[in-house]
């Protein structure tokens, strides 16, 4: 039997508004990974706090952590969250299957819970929030979003006051440090997401990263956020860095951007919500374009404060870990002192956001062509491009492909909606002197 601190002493009986650290908060975790690991060492340095269990996908697993009790860990992740002695469940083992269930059971025996699980945030969120306000509990979620980056409650409570016009985040340390490394080192795709891999940045399966799923999901929450709506995923456009080359990073860097994979949300006309994720061109002096490898950036504009960027590590054991056990001791400060923890963590929304087509979103575009290395090409494109609206910026012919002779051309567009763009490019495609389409690209 596990000794456990005698229920009728626990620290949430305190009635004093000073702090009761003599008797610690009784914490369950789930998932003892690459997160867990590091909330563990973290909290393991505090008298306060005091891990009751922690469930472990297998409990044969050798654990370097000095102190650790192997009697603690269990396989066995339903008893941590009804075991009545735990306070506080910490969950850091990832998904939504699995997870989903044991946080609602974590609420319903009265549990207050801390998460890093951006998928689960973003896809039940609302459902989650309802629940734990129902059960008077709360459920923290700052470590998301960005890890180590203070963001969640800076942008609910710090710029409470401004209406957000805007967020534009690099949110996927992955894909960052790959992007940075082809524009540095002329990697093509394959070799920067090696070496991702061989650092530990990507995961032996990168979908979530390389696809864009993984940032899409930290944009929805912001987006919850700032607009105080619910966020359907279907509805949130997602495209990856999967055919981004070395090529248009280096002929985007001859033009003055560099590509970033950017969650982007801003308001739009009528009420609706433009919120997406997927490889822009970024202007050399806009803030992001200097965030490199794995780091991640938040960039917010507000109507009162303006431009505000947040930039740090958006990844790792450790930049995750502080979030979290930040979120713990927001919640363990108030039950040391007898109180209800402040719900300042709930997503308030007001039903679901219209969420604007890609194809009605408007843009900048940078398109790569590969055409015959002849005359009057360049005159055809700019043909096709008045006849359905699209002003360009620019064009420039670069070079010659050796290997089939035919001629790079590249042009940028003004701003306008993405349909128009769509049939000029099905109009340009159509002529017989454009050989292929190399790359289109969207401009922040």
């Amino acid at each position: 039997m596990l000794d456990t601190p005698n229920s009728s002493t626990l620290a949430h009986t305190a009635t004093s508004d000073s702090p009761d650290f003599s008797v610690p908060i009784v914490l369950g975790m789930i998932g003892l990974g690459t997160v867990g690991t590091g909330v563990y060492k973290i909290l393991s340095r505090r008298t306060d706090l005091v891990f009751h269990q922690i469930a472990v996908r297998s409990l044969k697993k050798e654990r370097d952590l000095p102190g650790l009790d192997s009697e603690r860990l269990t396989d066995n992740a339903k008893s941590i969250v009804s075991d009545p002695a735990i306070q506080v469940v910490i969950e850091v083992m990832g998904g939504v299957d699995e997870a989903r269930p044991l946080v609602i059971e974590a609420f319903k025996n009265g549990k207050h819970v801390i998460t890093a699980n951006k998928e689960l945030i973003a896809k039940h969120g609302a459902e989650l929030f309802d629940l734990a306000k129902a059960r008077n509990v709360r459920l923290m979620f700052e470590g998301a979003v960005a890890a180590g980056i203070p963001i969640i409650m800076p942008l609910k409570l710090s710029l409470a006051a401004n209406n957000i016009l805007e967020i534009a985040g690099i949110l996927n340390g992955t894909t960052n440090y790959m992007l940075t490394q082809m524009a540095e080192e002329n990697w093509n795709y394959e070799e920067a997401l090696l070496q991702a891999q061989k650092k530990g940045f990507a995961e032996a399966d990168p979908t979530s990263d390389v696809g864009g799923h993984d940032a899409a999901y930290k944009i929805s929450i912001l987006a919850s956020i700032a607009f105080k709506k619910r966020i359907d995923m279907k509805h949130v456009y997602c495209k990856g860095i999967t055919s981004v080359t070395a090529t248009d990073i280096q002929l985007a860097e001859s033009l003055g951007y560099t590509i970033k994979l950017i969650g982007l949300c801003r308001q739009a006309e009528a009420g609706q919500l433009d919120i997406r994720v997927h490889p822009v061109l970024v202007e050399h002096d806009h803030p992001l374009a200097s965030i490199k490898n794995e780091n991640n950036a938040i960039w917010i504009k507000g109507d009162a404060v303006g431009d505000v960027m947040f930039y740090g590590k958006g990844a790792g054991e450790m930049p995750t870990a502080s979030a979290v056990c930040a979120d713990l001791l927001a919640v363990t400060t108030d039950l040391h002192k007898g109180n209800d923890p402040i719900p300042s963590m709930e997503i308030e929304t007001t039903g679901f956001a219209n969420i604007l087509p890609v194809t009605e979103t408007k843009n900048k575009y940078f398109v790569r062509l590969h055409t015959a290395d002849h005359p009057g090409v360049i005159g055809l494109i700019g043909t096709a491009c008045g006849e359905f609206g699209v002003s360009l910026e620019s064009i420039v012919q670069h070079g010659i492909h050796e290997e089939d002779g035919t001629a790079s051309i590249v042009f940028i567009t003004h701003e306008l909606a993405e349909k128009q763009m769509l049939k000029a490019l099905d109009k340009i495609k159509a002529d017989p002197a454009i050989q292929k389409l190399g790359c289109v690209l969207r401009i922040l």
